[in-house]
C-alpha cells in the first residue's frame, strides 16, 4: 500500500468539494462556463487555505472535454490522465527549490510548445515568494 500524505489524500478533486472559498469557487465557475479565461492567475492566501486545490482544479476543468457547472467532470480521458499526473500540458512546479536560472530558461523554452491532450497548457508555480 503507498504512502499519500493527508493533504494529498483528501484533497479536493471538483469546485464542489472545495470548503470556505465560495466567491473564488463562483468566479472560477463563471469564467469557465463562459469561456472567459484569462492567460494568468495569481492565487495569494494564508497556508492551507486551497491556493494549490483550486489551481489544479481549475487547470482541469479548462482542460476537462465535458465539464459540468464549470467543475471538471472526472471522467474523460483529460480528466483521469491529469488525476494519474500523466497529462504534460499541466505542469506543476514547486519555486522554493526550482529557482535557479538555468531551470527558469527550460520552462520558458516548454511555453513555446502547443498542448498535446487538452485545450490549454496550465503551468501551478508553487511557493512562489
Amino acid at each position: 500500500m503507498s504512502h499519500l500524505a493527508l493533504y494529498r489524500q483528501f484533497r479536493p478533486k471538483t469546485f464542489d468539494e472545495v470548503i470556505a472559498q465560495n466567491h473564488i469557487v463562483e468566479t472560477l465557475r463563471h469564467q469557465i462556463e463562459n469561456g472567459t479565461i484569462s492567460h494568468a492567475y495569481l492565487f495569494c492566501g494564508t497556508r492551507g487555505t486551497g491556493k494549490t486545490s483550486c489551481a489544479k482544479i481549475f487547470a482541469k476543468a479548462v482542460n476537462c472535454l465535458n465539464p459540468k457547472n464549470g467543475s471538471p467532470c472526472g471522467e474523460c480521458e483529460v480528466c483521469k490522465k491529469i488525476d494519474a499526473n500523466g497529462n504534460f500540458d499541466i505542469m506543476e512546479i514547486d519555486a522554493a527549490s526550482n529557482n535557479r536560472v538555468d531551470e527558469i530558461r527550460d520552462l520558458r523554452e516548454k511555453v513555446n510548445y502547443l498542448p498535446s491532450i487538452g485545450k490549454y497548457k496550465v503551468y501551478i508555480i508553487d511557493e512562489v515568494h
